[in-house]
């Protein structure tokens, strides 16, 4: 009675107990600065080394609680001759005893034209020990566009791997730091955020946007694993994605692009940031730091457009430029199904719309169009069965309904044989 006693104290604690995650930092430029553009004496802008000094206090001793001692890491990306290159510096030493620290920040920003910078403090959930921080992830397509990648989190490899496939991953193997084969003895080294990081490249990869790309992954991945963290900072060179995927307040922004009604003290920005955690004191605590929502995609455009993709898994959309909803998805019935399902569309103009289907894997099995002609009530019609006639298995199938090249909405749909 007593172990049994013991032993739910102990789970109740350990559910109690906060989790201490990684802490992450997104920085882009506004149109026509540069982060490496000085601000006063040789100086950098006040706000960028402010939030840089927040970091490094994150990243160890310095009395903050976190206290992410696994290393730092940082990646600018920086652009010359038209040709977008990527820096990188890591370390496995705590960022706040790292007397490199600001040495090797700055080498990140010695270029003219600097428009994004990650930065990442470990605290090791998964992988290898004692290396210097993975994080941020690199991998560069056959097109040459750099992807980075800094994750908050933990998902289950073995699953993530079972998602993306062996072959994909025979391509582009994951790293196991001296520690073998991915595949064999180095599998314990491999990180799960590496593997994160490769389903959603490879979901750009196959549906040719990285915003359906990072959806696409993301709804699968939910419905496998719905109780992981999933928070993670993206880039493609041009673009800064952050995702939240959390009960903790664990993403907040600052949007210089929108500061216009600032005190003068505060409004003077060259560039937009996403910090796990922003700075508790300092004129930077100053600025209206906003926390991003649970299952919200924020997108800093390089532009100078700002996103919020409001639960990016229905694709509930605000903009800058909002516009009103032209289309309502209504749910699909029956759902479950074992024969056919409807999935009803109100449309308010004409034009044609597609039907895609997709299977856990995220692999597409089958499309339909259908042209709409006024608004109205119609329907799409699926009877579980592939493109060519094929009947497929009992299991979880998603779906998205496009208008053009616009994804409208997406939902799933729980096929029974």
């Amino acid at each position: 009675m007593l172990t049994s006693i013991f032993k739910r104290g102990i789970i109740l604690l350990l559910l109690a107990t906060p989790l201490l995650p990684c802490r992450m930092l997104g920085v882009i430029a506004l149109p026509g600065e540069s982060l490496s553009d000085t601000y006063i004496n040789g100086n950098w802008h006040p706000y960028l080394m402010g939030e840089l000094e927040e970091f490094r206090l994150q990243g160890g001793s310095g009395g903050w609680p976190y206290n992410n001692r696994d290393g730092w890491a940082m990646t600018s990306y920086s652009v010359g001759q038209d040709i977008i290159e990527m820096q990188t510096v890591r370390s496995e030493i705590e960022a706040y005893a790292d007397a490199n620290y600001y040495d090797g920040t700055s080498s990140l920003l010695d270029e003219s034209q600097i428009p994004i910078l990650l930065g990442h403090l470990r605290q090791t959930s998964s992988g290898a020990n004692n290396i210097e921080n993975p994080h941020p992830f690199i991998y560069t397509n056959d097109s040459g566009v750099h992807f980075s990648f800094g994750h908050n989190g933990d998902v289950g490899k073995q699953e993530v791997r079972e998602l993306i496939g062996d072959d994909w991953l025979a391509l582009h193997p994951p790293q196991t730091y001296g520690g073998g084969p991915w595949d064999g003895s180095g599998w314990d080294n491999v990180v799960d955020s590496e593997l994160f990081f490769f389903w959603i490249i490879k979901n750009i990869e196959d549906l040719g946007s990285v915003f359906e790309g990072i959806r696409q992954a993301l709804m699968v991945l939910e419905d496998q694993q719905p109780f992981q963290l999933k928070n993670f900072l993206f880039s493609d060179g041009t673009d800064l994605y952050a995702y939240r995927r959390s009960s903790m307040s664990d993403i907040h922004y600052f949007d210089a692009s929108q500061a216009a009604d600032l005190p003068p003290h505060l409004s003077n920005s060259n560039h937009r940031v996403v910090m796990s955690t922003p700075p508790s004191g300092g004129t930077v605590s100053e600025l209206p730091w906003i926390e991003l929502p649970d299952r919200n995609l924020l997108i800093f455009r390089g532009d100078g457009s700002t996103e919020i993709h409001a639960d990016i898994l229905t694709n509930e959309v605000v903009k800058d430029d909002f516009k009103p909803e032209q289309l309502l998805l209504m749910h699909a019935y029956p759902n479950p199904f074992n024969n056919s399902t409807v999935i009803p569309l109100y449309a308010n103009e004409s034009g044609t719309y597609t039907l895609d289907v997709f299977n856990m894997r995220g692999q597409f099995v089958f499309s339909e169009k259908n042209w709409v002609s006024g608004g109205g009530v119609y329907n799409f019609l699926w009877s579980g069965q592939d493109q060519h006639g094929k009947t497929l298995n009992s299991g979880n199938y998603f779906f998205q309904i496009r208008s053009g090249s616009e994804n409208i909405s997406t939902g799933k749909l729980l096929l029974l044989k």
